[in-house]
């Protein structure tokens, strides 16, 4: 079996890697329905798969100035 290379036969290719979650793996809410891990709201984290790109760069420039506090 040949195995390929990202390297050798890729290199002349745009490839676009998806928007990371921001998920840190503490998933716990406060009061407001925010993750105090990411500071997502549980509709966000659920719906984060289905979101274009720049919907989730929009949320994650969002979550830059997003209280967490109860």
């Amino acid at each position: 079996m040949q195995r390929f290379h990202y390297n050798e036969h890729m290199s002349n290719q745009t490839v676009k890697t998806p928007l990371s979650s921001p998920c840190i793996g503490i998933c716990k809410y406060n009061n407001k329905n925010f993750c105090i891990g990411c500071k997502r709201s549980s509709s966000e984290i659920t719906a984060w798969i289905n979101y274009s790109e720049t919907m989730r760069k929009a949320i994650m420039q969002d979550l830059e100035d997003r209280s967490i506090d109860n």
